[in-house]
């Protein structure tokens, strides 16, 4: 035998090492990232951010938490993922889910009378959300993109919020 044939021979070999670890999409289970929530068919709300960690205990179910506000919201929220891919075969995914959330709003507002000083009113609502979105993994650099559509209901006020668009970044750690 040549060293050429024993050199193919040896690059096949390592192929098909290596190939079935390349095609081997997410493999940590933990991701931690940025969040940011917008309300699409209101121009005066301001999108919230923060930060959101994410836990994959099967290859097709998770968990996530989130955290984020903006000056007038401080949000807390969790969420339960189902993915409709695998995400051990592919990088893109497409997940539904459900979850409940607590958001609390301070502003200040006018009171009539002799007082110059306008008080300030804090306000809290739980609300449950549903939402269906899209994502997309890079291996090389362990991050993942995703967006989804997100509609919200407010159980004080038994409201229907819908036209939330979800942004996000997730590195993947563990």
């Amino acid at each position: 035998m040549t060293n050429m044939y024993i050199m193919k021979k040896l690059l096949w070999i390592v192929c098909a090492f290596i190939l079935p670890i390349t095609l081997n999409a997410q493999e940590h289970d933990w991701a931690f990232g940025l969040y940011s929530d917008l309300k699409l068919d209101d121009v005066g709300y301001d999108a919230s951010f923060g930060v959101q960690g994410k836990y994959d205990f099967t290859n097709r179910q998770s968990i996530q938490a989130q955290f984020h506000g903006r000056g007038d919201l401080l949000a807390v929220g969790a969420d339960y993922l189902v993915s409709f891919l695998n995400k051990e075969k592919s990088n893109f995914n497409v997940f539904m889910g459900l979850g409940l959330g607590q958001e609390f709003f301070t502003y200040d507002y006018s009171v009539e009378g002799t007082e110059d000083q306008p008080m300030r009113r804090t306000e809290n609502f739980t609300k449950a959300n549903g939402q269906l979105g899209l994502s997309y993994y890079f291996p090389a650099v362990d991050l993942s993109l995703y967006t989804g559509y997100k509609v919200k209901y407010q159980f004080k006020n038994e409201v229907a919020e819908p036209n939330y668009v979800m942004l996000g970044l997730r590195y993947h750690i563990w």
